[in-house]
């Protein structure tokens, strides 16, 4: 995993602590790393994520199309 996903899934495990569900906010997490959240750069991140298991989108392809995902237990 690169050291901005990494980053990015540091973040997003902050977003829930405290929380009683696994819903995280891609942008915040981008920009916590100093990626655009509009840019292709944090697509590729978001898919490397989606690809090593660490995150799920969402059942509603609209939800994930917001930036929503589910963080996994992974």
């Amino acid at each position: 995993m690169s050291d901005k996903a990494l980053g990015m899934l540091k973040h997003m495990r902050g977003q829930i602590v405290g929380q009683p569900f696994r819903d995280v906010a891609v942008r915040g997490a981008a920009i916590s790393i100093g990626v655009d959240p509009g840019q292709g750069e944090c697509r590729v991140l978001v898919d490397e994520l989606l690809r090593g298991g660490y995150l799920e989108t969402y059942p509603s392809p609209s939800l994930s199309a917001h930036g929503l995902y589910r963080l996994t237990d992974r």
